[in-house]
């Protein structure tokens, strides 16, 4: 009896430390960084993108999936030490004054699906109030597939800039235009929606735009979910489906994008979300 009582407990032992040692192929976790690279040319940039872009490139490859905007004049160098085997094409345009496609691009360790870019259709500035109808700003949509058959929707998106009245009405209608988007892709899946979305709490309006896009696409934010301890316009949104739970774990600015002064490598800083996701019955 004393026997068979020790190979039952060997072979329980044996199950359990080959499950904890191996990957689970229904639950993991995952890095989410959205960043705004401030890749616009050299001097209209907001910082030193000629100089940072390089040193931001390698960087990239401590998250699993990496979503930019500004992403303009130095993808080269962006691109250039980033080991993800999964990537977006950027989107050109064919010449004009600062029509430099919408500078969204997104690097991943998860199969992507197929890539949609979707412009706004309104927009507030040319000359003036952020000039932000001088580029091709929008948001771009793909499902990554965490495991077989699970998927998330990733939105990587860039909202208008500016205090002014229009730019506040333009992320108004920007708000229902990317609403409308994840009702009709979106139903019924989980989602994860990220990016530059200059939505202030400062401004009543912004307030408005932010609550309604989180309440009826029925996301949270993850740096509210974990009380973080300043929140940005750089936001991760978040939902689950029937079929997949999302939870952040972790919400951060990390401290390694800054140059050998300490000074930050771009006008925005990171923000970097660990996900634990795991398949629901």
């Amino acid at each position: 009896m004393k026997i068979r009582m020790k190979v039952v407990v060997s072979i329980l032992f044996l199950i359990v430390t080959a499950h904890g040692c191996g990957d689970d192929p229904d639950q993991g976790e995952f890095f989410v960084l959205t960043y705004n690279v401030a890749g616009l040319p050299e001097p209209l940039s907001g910082s030193s993108p000629s100089v940072n872009t390089p040193q931001i490139s390698p960087m990239l490859n401590a998250y699993e999936l990496v979503l930019v905007q500004e992403d303009f004049w130095y993808h080269n160098e962006l691109v250039a030490q980033v080991d993800h085997p999964y990537r977006s094409r950027p989107m050109w345009e064919q010449p004009g004054l600062l029509r430099m496609g919408d500078g969204l691009n997104r690097f991943s360790r998860f199969p992507l699906g197929e890539l949609t870019r979707v412009t706004w259709i309104e927009c507030n500035g040319a000359l003036d109030c952020d000039s932000d109808c001088l580029t091709t700003k929008g948001f771009s949509v793909s499902a990554i597939e965490l495991a077989d058959g699970l998927v998330v929707d990733v939105y990587n998106l860039h909202m208008d800039a500016g205090g002014c009245d229009g730019d506040i009405h333009a992320r108004a209608v920007q708000t229902e235009q990317l609403l409308e988007k994840i009702r009709t892709r979106s139903a019924g899946k989980a989602v994860i929606v990220a990016g530059d979305t200059n939505l202030k709490r400062s401004r009543p309006d912004d307030v408005e735009s932010l609550e309604r896009l989180l309440s009826e696409a029925n996301m949270l934010e993850a740096c509210l979910f974990l009380n973080c301890a300043q929140e940005t316009h750089d936001r991760v949104m978040f939902r689950g489906s029937d079929s997949v739970s999302l939870v952040p774990l972790s919400w951060a600015h990390p401290p390694q994008f800054v140059d050998a002064e300490g000074h930050d490598l771009s006008d925005h800083k990171p923000v970097a979300v660990r996900f634990h996701w795991e398949e629901t019955p």
